[in-house]
């Protein structure tokens, strides 16, 4: 075999492989005790970290929400596409304009709730704590509904 062509063309590809990486943007690995949770005054015992991005700005964005046991959130909407993902406890949940704990379902480790931009929603951790992982494109905000009458 004539191995005299083969070294420009592994020099070639070994350029071409470094050049892509070069350009490539850093792996992060974020350990969940590198979290900052704080409280959230609008759902008492609920606590929120950031996890990527930033929820006030254009893009993607990654939270988390670490509902204490008997933590529930008032009805509220977000004006972006929520996928939320539960990550350990039981999570209650229900959409509607009004809490309603007769309404909510639980669901477990593992479940993938997308909740649509404008749908009014709810939630509670009745059970013991729980720890959801909630992405969507911001800007986003959580909007309070007033109950329909």
């Amino acid at each position: 075999m004539d191995t005299r062509h083969l070294a420009p063309l592994l020099a070639v590809a070994l350029f071409s492989v470094t050049a892509g990486a070069a350009g490539a943007e850093a792996v992060r690995v974020i350990a969940p005790e590198d979290l900052h949770y704080v409280a959230d005054a609008r759902a008492p015992g609920a606590a929120i970290a950031v996890v990527t991005g930033d929820p006030k700005a254009a893009g993607p964005y990654t939270i988390r929400a670490r509902l204490a046991a008997g933590a529930t959130t008032p009805a509220h909407r977000h004006p972006d596409t929520r996928t939320v993902t539960v990550l350990s406890g039981r999570y209650f949940f229900a959409t509607g304009t009004r809490y309603d704990a007769g309404a909510l379902t639980a669901y477990g480790p593992g479940t993938v709730i997308v909740v649509p931009s404008g749908v009014a929603h709810f939630s509670a951790a009745l059970d013991g704590e729980t720890l959801v992982q909630e992405s969507g494109l911001g800007p986003t905000a959580l909007e309070p509904v007033t109950p329909e009458r």
